[in-house]
């Protein structure tokens, strides 16, 4: 997206009068700091909640013993491997990292792929609304 940056700024700077290009720089720059937050909070969002859905899947598919659902719920609400109790057995830790790393790749599969949509959303919306006589595109 940083590629994009440059390009899009310098677009914005030229579509207006000469004596309003400090104006358009602000806004552009507010608009993308903004846009950024968004996209942030939102994709967060999506990926821990996908990353509970996940951990659900998996442990109802196994039908998991307490100690196991209460190791796998420390990975709940982030995206950091929780540490496991001393206590837990060899294989239970073994079945923890089972559900929780494949939970974890399909979070983030989620995530990347609504940003990969995003990107080719805003690509195809520049191709469409460019005019070739643009000065600025």
């Amino acid at each position: 997206m940083a590629v994009t940056v440059a390009p899009l700024t310098t677009t914005v700077i030229n579509a207006v009068p000469a004596w309003q290009t400090a104006t358009a720089s602000g806004i552009n720059n507010a608009v993308a700091s903004v846009a950024s937050l968004l996209v942030i909070a939102l994709l967060g969002t999506i990926a821990t909640a996908e990353l509970d859905r996940a951990l659900d899947d998996r442990l109802a598919a196994l039908a998991a013993p307490p100690e196991i659902v209460r190791a796998v719920d420390g990975a709940r609400g982030g995206f950091v491997m929780p540490a496991l109790p001393a206590a837990i057995a060899a294989e239970a830790r073994e079945t923890v990292q089972t559900v929780i790393a494949p939970s974890f790749a399909e979070a983030l599969r989620s995530a990347m792929l609504i940003a990969a949509a995003l990107a080719l959303a805003g690509a195809l919306s520049a191709a469409l609304t460019m005019r070739p006589d643009d000065p600025g595109g």
